[in-house]
């Protein structure tokens, strides 16, 4: 198996330094597995952050990264594992909320980062 870069317009690029190539590819499919790099609130064309509203910007980027796994041929029904940053603790209870809109039967594993 020979890993394949996934690339969409459809999501934003990764990378933030504007003028240079980035060296992190928005997902990577090898066999059935596809790796999707850390994707945010922002818009795919302007690459702001959409809003200040944390319910808005967390189904922005779990869109942001279905868009990724479409690309690769897949979906959020098979994501098994996801890793989180939130800015503060008390997002927590939003963010889950939006999780669950999005993630329905079987839960993926995760992890959250929440700065101290």
């Amino acid at each position: 198996m020979r890993p394949e870069i996934v690339f969409t317009k459809a999501a934003p690029k990764t990378g933030f330094s504007e003028g240079q190539e980035s060296p992190i590819a928005q997902g990577v499919k090898c066999g059935d597995f596809v790796f999707v790099s850390g994707q945010g609130p922002l818009d795919p064309v302007t690459r702001q952050v959409v809003s200040d509203d944390l319910a808005e910007q967390t189904r922005v980027t779990l869109d942001n990264v279905n868009k990724v796994l479409e690309a690769a041929g897949t979906s959020l029904a098979n994501v098994v594992k996801v890793g989180v940053f939130l800015r503060d603790m008390k997002d927590f209870d939003t963010f889950n909320a939006v999780f669950r809109e999005y993630f329905r039967g079987v839960q993926p594993a995760r992890i959250a980062w929440i700065p101290r």
